[in-house]
């Protein structure tokens, strides 16, 4: 189900699984836009936070305070959903690889038939990356929780 961001009704909405979405419409030179996945970035702490843009300014928001707003919980609720696929059973990060590979393919289509979409190819392909890596990093921990509880 994907909801408006706050401020960007219209332009940006956000589903249960925080994957933000352009929505089609006009940009601010009148070019027309497509609806497209927007890729998320990381801080040094792993929480995410993303760049929205209306009327030619562009603001970052933390990932969390957005869906906090969206959904009508607490941040810390909204942490506790967001980052529990990096810590319980990676539902969450399934659920973002599905998308991201469903945008993959139409931005490769529509690569392939003469629009320039390099950019969001390669933030795809940089997001899924930096997923891939959390996963498998979970995965050594996991693998190394019931050696320390032995040695214990």
């Amino acid at each position: 189900m994907w909801r408006d961001i706050k401020g960007y009704e219209g332009l940006y909405e956000i589903n249960e699984n925080a994957v933000v979405r352009r929505v089609d419409g006009t940009g601010i030179d009148g070019r027309k836009v497509s609806t497209h996945v927007v890729v998320s970035s990381r801080t040094k702490k792993g929480t995410r936070y993303i760049a929205l843009w209306k009327e030619g300014g562009r603001r970052t928001y933390m990932l969390h305070k957005l869906y906090a707003t969206a959904f009508q919980m607490s941040e810390n609720e909204a942490i506790r959903r967001l980052y529990r696929g990096f810590n319980g059973n990676g539902e969450a990060i399934h659920n973002v690889c599905g998308t991201l590979l469903e945008s993959l393919k139409i931005y490769e289509k529509e690569q392939a038939e003469g629009l320039n979409r390099n950019d969001e190819i390669l933030y795809i392909r940089q997001f899924l990356e930096e997923l891939k890596t959390d996963m498998e990093e979970k995965k050594r921990y996991l693998e190394e929780v019931p050696q320390r509880m032995v040695e214990m």
